[in-house]
């Protein structure tokens, strides 16, 4: 299924005139787990590290007992891939809805001290 942003509600334009000026195009990017090569571009997916190097972590202190949970963000990008890629009624179910719901809380982590060292997101900005 192709994704687009729906058209706006409103025509900005029409409201506001000063603004035509500094139209432009936009690419909006939608970025989709994948497995790419040394070739491919992986904004938005695995990221490249080199093997020798260590993982840049977070050695301050300050609250970091909440959180998601890796497996519960892998399983909810699965649940909703699966879902938007049925022929038949593409989309999440009521149940599938429920647990993502479920899945996207932020779930409080006991086992995590204040001052247990934490990994960094990897990020790319363009």
């Amino acid at each position: 299924m192709t994704r687009t942003t729906p058209p706006r509600p409103l025509d900005v334009e029409a409201l506001f005139p000063e603004l035509a000026a500094y139209r432009g195009t936009t690419t909006r990017l939608h970025p989709r787990p994948g497995s790419p090569t040394m070739t491919d571009s992986s904004v938005g997916g695995p990221m490249l590290w080199p093997a020798e190097e260590p993982w840049p972590v977070c050695g301050e202190a300050h609250g970091r007992g909440r959180g998601r949970r890796p497996a519960d963000i892998h399983r909810y990008r699965g649940i909703l891939a699966a879902a938007w890629a049925r022929e038949q009624s593409p989309g999440p179910t009521k149940e599938e809805r429920e647990l993502l719901a479920e899945l996207y809380l932020e779930h409080r982590l006991p086992e995590v001290s204040q001052t247990e060292p934490l990994p960094m997101i990897g990020l790319a900005q363009l």
